[in-house]
């Protein structure tokens, strides 16, 4: 079980992890050359703002009241990420084919491998503590980190085989 000490030191592991995230999302948006690679790095690092917030404004409660507060009061609510890269072009004038670098197909790598260490780290906290609102937290956390890396994997694929990716996001339906 995790301890409030514990907790707290995992409040601080979170925010140094999110602004890592934060940052390197910031420095792969900038080197993007895909518009919607770019977008989506830039949507990535407002959400790493917004869970940085949320995490401050759980522990300043916390310190306040000596308790954890519910998640709403950290977390004002938003639209989730896919919901927010909506853009007024289609998604396929969007993707238009630019042949990423080995850089920026890295860059996508790297994210994957941060949104999964995320997940993997929230997991842990979530399973250990008995705290019902610091649980709700990092439930919202994963949920968040998992939507990222679905997003991220998806991208990732698209500009590695666009053709394979419109055929899976496409399905289409085969007649015999």
């Amino acid at each position: 079980m995790v301890k409030k000490d514990e907790l707290i030191s995992a409040f601080d592991t979170s925010i140094k992890m999110e602004e890592e995230g934060r940052a390197f999302y910031i420095k792969a948006a900038g080197r993007s050359k895909n518009e919607f690679g770019k977008r989506v790095f830039e949507a990535l690092a407002d959400d790493e703002t917004r869970h940085i917030a949320a995490i401050k404004k759980f522990c300043e409660v916390m310190a306040k009241k000596d308790e954890t507060p519910e998640l709403c009061v950290a977390m004002p609510r938003h639209k989730k990420i896919n919901d927010r890269l909506i853009f007024g072009k289609s998604k396929h004038e969007l993707l238009k084919r630019v042949k990423p670098s080995a850089d920026e197909l890295k860059a996508y790598e790297i994210a994957m491998g941060m949104e999964n260490d995320g997940y993997d780290f929230y997991k842990k906290i979530e399973e250990g503590t008995k705290d019902p609102n610091a649980k709700e937290l990092y439930k919202f956390l994963l949920s968040e980190e998992e939507a990222h890396f679905d997003l991220i994997s998806s991208t990732y694929e698209y500009l590695k085989d666009p053709k394979s990716w419109f055929a899976k996001e496409e399905k289409p339906i085969v007649e015999g």
